[in-house]
């Protein structure tokens, strides 16, 4: 305040209005205009003085109630005579006003000092005006200042404003937690469908003031959809929800995108919900907190920063074009990859939305408008929301999961996410690789587990991987596995088998490319640890799922493999799916079994592990085979 009052009385004026480069509304007054340094037209949107210039000002001359308040202003200072008489300025070097419009270049944030400086004009402006179309970048810099981020301290940069805990909401110190509403919107084909459901459901929540909604508009995966509601509702005798529904394609195939939105958010105002929960399945969460992370900041609208890994498309856009939509904001990068971690006032979110319950009754909000075509929903909402002044947030202070890939998702196989590793590599790992991969690649080859001599365990595969590779083949129609077993095999370039086994190729399949990938970046790094001095060159040209059959093949005559080294993954269980079986290795007199699902076996091939598959007595026996380098 010392400092604006200084600068104005520099002026030597009794009354200060902003300046700007736009002359509006009557550009025929330009010539009327005096010559001053810096910017010569008025800018009403800012000004200050003393009362009675104020006064004297207000009367200057009656107006009609419709008359523009800026070309009132600009006859008031263009009356030379009033002007001179009243001793009224503009500032045009922005000494204590700035005004956005057409001068945002103008402006250096100036982080190391604290201070917006016009560097222009050698100025430091005391008050930052967004006028006209500039309401976006004023909150921009209200990102920044006064006081509420500096990104040049520390790695992240500081958020001052996120240490506040006034007008906070910590769900876990209340004696009733806030009556939500989640809605998951099914719109289009989803890779991972199960995994976007189950960790939903998930979150960490009493579900006695947990409402859930869900809208399918996907006929192809309408079973999977029931049946995961089944499994956690309808048959789950220690769910507690306040209430669940699910719509299914049937009921909402005459349904555009935004009317199935708006319904969903109008259900808030109808069950009376204090925050409104916007889901769509291209997320993957790995958080169970994430509803109250979100509800904690008390926003109006606020999602929490979701990005394609590896890329720089996300849930949020900084700013947007005249036409409403992407445009990138200057720190957009910053942002998104997390260089700057803070709460960020943004023009857009999607696809994970937390809504305040108010601010949904208020009626300020909708998906549906004539502006926009269907699949612009979100830019529809966003747009609605920005002209009804309601602010949306973007939250980047902790990661809670990202966003799929969506294109060329098929349905013409059973199991379409096990063909998904080159497209959601991170998605593919959180499903099929087991959970405990990881852990094995911090070891040294001394703490591999050695069941035989130079036979290495360890978990590869996951359980969900194990039963949807088994389910895969044996939904094929017909039987896929028929035909082999035999020594004349036409899927060999040879055309011959020394050892044949009733098996799938993955060739046969179309997942020879992507099992090659599984080999590369998980098989590999196990390998260049317990086989020291020797790298994969990543080929396996036979890679295949064997069938040993109580009443087929019940076990394989002794032989060496046809590679370098050998990967033998169990994908079912002994003693269970199956009995006897095993891997006996004949030179070392060692029988491995009891190999847990998904857990591999890691084996010279040639030459020195000389081995046989021991009988089965009981059941069906599944293992995958890969023969690398050979």
């Amino acid at each position: 305040k010392p400092e604006i009052l200084d600068n104005f009385k520099s002026f030597d004026a009794n009354f200060v209005i902003s300046a700007e480069s736009w002359l509006w509304p009557d550009t025929s007054l330009e010539s009327q205009y005096p010559v001053i340094e810096g910017k010569k037209y008025l800018c009403s949107g800012l000004m200050m003085g003393y009362a009675g210039t104020f006064y004297n000002i207000l009367n200057y001359k009656a107006i009609d109630n419709k008359f523009d308040d800026q070309l009132f202003y600009t006859h008031v200072y263009l009356d030379k005579e009033f002007r001179e008489a009243n001793k009224i300025v503009l500032d045009g070097t922005s000494i204590i006003f700035h005004n956005l419009h057409g001068a945002i270049r103008e402006l250096d944030y100036g982080f190391g000092n604290k201070r917006i400086a016009n560097w222009e004009m050698g100025t430091m402006p005391q008050v930052i005006h967004g006028n006209g179309p500039t309401k976006i970048d004023l909150n921009r810099f209200g990102n920044y200042y006064p006081k509420v981020f500096n990104p040049s301290d520390g790695a992240n940069g500081l958020c001052m404003i996120c240490e506040e805990k006034e007008g906070r909401v910590n769900v876990t110190e209340m004696q009733t937690a806030p009556l939500i509403l989640t809605t998951m919107f099914i719109t289009e084909r989803t890779p991972f469908l199960d995994y976007f459901i189950n960790q939903t459901f998930a979150q960490e929540y009493p579900q006695e003031r947990w409402h859930v909604r869900i809208y399918n508009k996907v006929f192809s995966q309408a079973n999977l959809v029931q049946e995961l509601v089944n499994y956690h509702v309808t048959n789950n005798d220690k769910q507690k929800f306040a209430s669940v529904k699910l719509y299914q394609p049937k009921a909402l195939s005459l349904k555009s995108k935004m009317e199935i939105y708006d319904e969903a958010m109008a259900e808030c105002v109808t069950l009376g919900c204090d925050w409104y929960f916007a889901l769509d399945s291209v997320i993957t969460l790995s958080e169970k907190t994430v509803f109250t992370d979100l509800m904690y900041w008390n926003k109006s609208i606020i999602t929490t920063q979701l990005t394609q890994p590896g890329q720089y498309w996300s849930n949020f856009w900084g700013d947007v074009n005249k036409d409403g939509f992407y445009k990138r904001a200057p720190d957009y990068f910053e942002l998104v990859k997390r260089e700057r971690q803070g709460l960020w006032n943004v023009a857009l979110v999607n696809n994970l939305v937390a809504i305040r319950g108010d601010v949904v009754r208020s009626g300020k909000l909708k998906y549906s408008g004539e502006k926009y075509e269907d699949s612009n929903y979100e830019v529809s909402f966003a747009s609605n929301a920005r002209a009804n002044n309601v602010f949306m947030f973007m939250v980047n202070l902790k990661y809670h999961g990202h966003l799929k890939r969506m294109e060329n998702y098929t349905d013409v196989n059973t199991h379409n996410d096990l063909w998904q590793i080159f497209i959601n590599q991170v998605d593919w790992k959180l499903n099929y690789i087991h959970p405990s991969f990881d852990k094995y690649l911090q070891k040294q080859r001394y703490q591999f587990p050695q069941p035989c001599p130079d036979v290495f365990h360890f978990p590869l595969l996951s359980k969900k991987f194990s039963w949807h590779i088994i389910h895969e083949l044996e939904s094929i129609p017909g039987d896929v596995f028929a035909g082999s077993g035999q020594n004349n095999d036409a899927r060999l370039a040879g055309g011959y088998e020394n050892v044949p086994t009733v098996d799938v190729h993955f060739t046969q399949i179309n997942f020879q490319q992507e099992w090659l990938k599984v080999l590369r970046d998980y098989v590999k790094p196990i390998q260049r640890l317990v086989f020291e001095g020797y790298a994969f060159g990543g080929n396996a040209y036979l890679s295949f799922v064997v069938k040993y059959h109580e009443a087929g093949q019940r076990k394989l005559v002794p032989h060496h493999d046809h590679s370098t080294f050998t990967t033998n993954t169990a994908l079912n269980r002994q003693n269970i799916d199956y009995e006897g079986g095993g891997s006996y290795f004949i030179r070392q007199k060692c029988l491995v079994r009891d190999v847990d699902i998904g857990w591999t076996l890691m084996h010279p091939g040639r030459l020195t592990h000389y081995h046989e598959g021991k009988e089965i007595t009981k059941g069906t026996r599944y293992i995958l085979v890969s023969f690398n380098d050979p």
